[in-house]
This record gives structure tokens, sequence and C-alpha cells, in this order.
């Protein structure tokens, strides 16, 4: 397992730690109690369950600590955008056959197979829409980012706190899709914090806030819904996610312990977060076709988190073996 030079340890990390977060979110074998006529009450597992919302947004802030200051010309920013379009497409039209074959069915290959991989859809849009804004005076890019703040990011507290009172209430919210502009705050936010030293108390207090929130949030979100927290990820774009992801991306962005077993371990992960991220979902679709019992039964918490780990060793072998093949270009960004 040979170490990448010149990669930067902490941003490994983070995709690691944001990969794992994923796949733990997407094993769903912990039963949490979500019933109809149960009105939920966090209980600490429910609460350790809420870090898996900064999984994605902790990938958006990786990539925009990465990317926005280097200035892609645009047929570079345009050419990523392609190629994550074009994985989210071939992998996503995978995905869509493993399912047919399982369910016996005649694959469809519409809509379902474009958002099935909705995160590689968005950060292409990101892509574009961060060589667009590049172009325009700083002041633009700051206010669409503020407009992206109050929708959906402080709307979306509102509603949550009117869903607190009344879990009766039928709301519209933002969800994940093709086009989940809102990555736009996190992919800036990670810009930023890869340039600040950030006070540690500050940064612990906005921990807490974050996790804070998320339960808050979470509560509203799941006495309406009698799911999962959630189950449009509505986790994402919420004042409670941003805190805490902010707190996590700056309390790992500056690690850089001794080369050692775990260090290569680590960066191992981190090359083939996008990999971890694409593979598992596949591999889940298999595994759930093969044994159909494991898409019922429920686990202790722990081994749920044992199981995840699988997944994303697994995946992230999949992924290094592919990358020595010409399918390499679908796991890049």
């Amino acid at each position: 397992m040979p170490e990448v030079k010149e990669r930067i340890f902490g941003y490994d990390a983070l995709k690691a730690l944001a990969a794992f977060l994923v796949v733990l979110y997407h094993v769903r074998m912990v039963d949490f109690g979500y019933r109809e006529g149960v009105y939920y009450l966090p209980t600490f597992t429910q609460v350790m369950w809420l870090f898996c919302a900064c999984g994605v947004p902790l990938f958006f802030m990786v990539n925009g600590a990465l990317t926005v200051r280097k200035q892609y010309d645009a047929r570079k920013s345009f050419t990523k955008a392609g190629r994550l379009f074009l994985a989210g497409i071939v992998w996503g039209v995978i995905a869509q056959l493993l399912l047919a074959i399982r369910h016996h069915a005649i694959p469809s290959l519409a809509i379902s197979s474009l958002t099935y991989y909705w995160f590689l859809f968005s950060l292409a849009l990101l892509y574009v829409v961060n060589y667009l804004l590049s172009r325009t005076p700083q002041w633009c890019r700051w206010m669409v980012v503020g407009l992206l703040v109050i929708s959906p990011f402080l709307t979306n507290l509102v509603l949550d706190i009117i869903l607190l009172v009344d879990p009766g209430t039928h709301l519209l919210r933002w969800r994940h899709g093709a086009f989940t502009l809102y990555g736009l705050v996190y992919l800036y936010l990670g810009d930023y914090l890869a340039h600040q030293n950030s006070k540690k108390w500050i940064v612990a207090i906005c921990a807490i806030i974050g996790l804070a929130l998320l339960a808050l949030e979470a509560t509203a979100v799941v006495n309406h819904t009698h799911a999962q927290f959630e189950t449009g990820n509505f986790c994402f774009p919420t004042v409670g996610a941003l805190l805490l992801s902010a707190a996590l991306f700056v309390m790992v962005k500056d690690l850089n312990p001794a080369k050692n077993w775990l260090r290569r371990v680590v960066l191992f992960l981190g090359n083939n977060a996008l990999g971890i991220y694409i593979f598992h979902l596949l591999i889940m679709i298999v595994l759930g076709g093969l044994f159909p019992i494991i898409r019922e039964i429920t686990v202790h918490p722990i081994v749920a988190i044992l199981i995840a780990m699988a997944y994303t060793i697994v995946a992230s072998a999949i992924s290094e073996a592919i990358r020595n093949t010409p399918l390499a270009f679908l796991l890049k960004l």
C-alpha cells in the first residue's frame, strides 16, 4: 500500500471520514424506533448517528478547499464537470441494471439512472457555477452564498421549529437532487476555512451548537416523517449540519501524523473516497439481492458500524483495482 506523494493528510482524512459516514448512513440496519404514533426523543445512539449528516457536506468542503482558488480555465472546469456527469451516468446505469436483475424486472434507465448518484451531478454543477462566479466581482460570490444561507439553511431551521410544535404541518422543504445548489455554501466554506486559523474554543462551541441543532432538526423531521432522519436528505441543508461539518473540517484539516501504518491506511482510503461512495451502493444492491434478509434485519449499533467499516474496506479495494484500468477516469474528481 504505497503512500502517494504530495497529498495533504488532513484532507485525505476528511474524505475518508466523509465516505465512512455516507456508508454508515446507507447501512440503515439500526432500529431507531421511528414508528407511526411514537414521538421521537433523541437517544445517545440516535444523536451519534446525526454525524452522518456531515458526510456529503465534508465532501463538498474538501473539494472547495482543493479547487476554488485554483482558478481553473473554462476547458478544465467543464472537463472536470463532464467527467463527473459521465461517471454519474455510467455508475447510475450499472446500479439500475443490478436493481433490475435483483427484482427480476426490465431495467429502468430513465431519470432514476441520473439521480442514483446525485452527488456526482451536484458536484459537476458546482464546478460550472464556481467557474462562472470566479469571473464576477467577489461580492457576487458572497451574495449568492448569502442567499443560499437564507434559503434553504435558515428557512429550513424556521420550518423545523414549526414542525417541532406541530409535526402534522405540511411544509415544502429543500431536498437533494441533480441541482443541489446549497452545496455551493459548503464548497466556499471549505475554501474559506482552509486558509483560516480558527480558535479551538470557537470550533468546540460550533460543534456543540451544531450537534444540538441537528438533534432539534432531527426531532422535528422524524416526528413528521416517522422515518430515519430523514427520507429526503433533509439533514444536509440545515444550520446544524453546517456548523458541525465546519467544526469537523477545522479539527481535522491540519492533522499531519508521523509516517506509520495508520497514516498509510488513511491516505489509501482518502485516495479512494469517491470509489467508496460509488461502489458501496453497488455492493449493497448485490448483497441485498443475494441475501434479502439483509434488508429486513436490525443489528446492534456497534455491529452496524463494523458492517459499515467492512463495506468501506471492500469498496476501497474495488476502487483501487479499477484505478489501474481504463475506467480510472471515472473515479477521479
